[in-house]
């Protein structure tokens, strides 16, 4: 790639920086001016949450508009009993079809974010076959929101999913090999986990150290605090393939895209060993 057009692909983070910063700096003033409530200015984690969510539903549309490799054939072949990680307002619900799809839940833990979710699921033939759940990827949360929506059967927590979405969710979980692992946990023998992350820059091998460089600017200047805990340079495609253990995953499939930029991705899917 020539340095002309490599530039401004590793510049382009810094706009939806900039555009973070602007809706935590909104959403300050809205906290103060329109709910007065002053007191939320000290709990921090709800004003980012408050924050991020505002940036998905100004931007999440525009956002999800293209995604990286091949994901829209992907999502398009999910089928059955499906846990949706992270689904924001619903941006990426247009790319399945939902005729595949027996029930679907969202763990989404922006409750600000579940009208548009809804809305979005209504628009897109899900209907009544998307859940709702009030919660994050992380199996503390998770656990018992699915137990509480009827998910487990017969004391059963495990295997009960055919297949796992996460898009662009991974990065911000907490302890994120744990949470991985928990999911793994929930996948059927012969299901898939299917992902699209954005990961640490794979320098060492077919990335670029100019795009990992970038990353730790990036990270400098507060991605985490102001994305709504979304880390940078996170190493995902290790926590993925660990997941397993030692009997590791049946079929591996994963698409590198953009691995010289600032903002590498990994797309693909993992099948269980049944």
């Amino acid at each position: 790639m020539a340095l002309a057009d490599w530039i401004p692909r590793l510049l382009r983070p810094s706009l939806l920086l900039g555009l973070a910063v602007y809706h935590f700096g909104m959403t300050i003033l809205e906290t103060l001016f329109i709910r007065h409530e002053p007191s939320l200015l000290f709990n921090i984690p709800k004003l980012q949450e408050k924050s991020f969510a505002r940036i998905w539903i100004n931007n999440g549309e525009n956002m999800s508009l293209e995604m990286p490799g091949n994901l829209d054939d992907l999502l398009k072949t999910v089928r059955g009993t499906v846990l949706d990680v992270g689904p924001g307002s619903g941006e990426q619900l247009t790319r399945f079809d939902s005729s595949k799809v027996d029930v679907m839940y969202g763990a989404e833990p922006g409750i600000d974010l579940h009208p548009g979710l809804l809305r979005s699921a209504e628009k897109t033939g899900f209907g009544g076959k998307y859940k709702a759940l009030h919660c994050g990827g992380e199996p503390e949360s998770l656990i018992p929101a699915l137990a509480k929506a009827g998910v487990f059967k017969d004391g059963v927590s495990q295997g009960v999913f055919d297949e796992v979405v996460c898009v662009r969710v991974l990065c911000g979980v907490p302890r994120p090999e744990e949470t991985i692992q928990g999911l793994y946990r929930l996948i059927k023998p012969g299901g898939r986990l299917i992902f699209c992350e954005h990961v640490i820059n794979p320098w060492r091998e077919d990335g670029a150290i100019l795009g990992r460089l970038f990353q730790a600017v990036y990270a400098l200047l507060g991605w985490k605090f102001f994305m709504g805990g979304c880390t940078v340079d996170r190493n995902t495609k290790q926590y993925l393939l660990d997941a397993p253990g030692k009997e590791g995953w049946e079929e591996v499939h994963l698409e590198s895209v953009d691995p010289t930029t600032a903002i590498p991705f990994i797309v693909g899917y993992l099948v269980k060993r049944g």
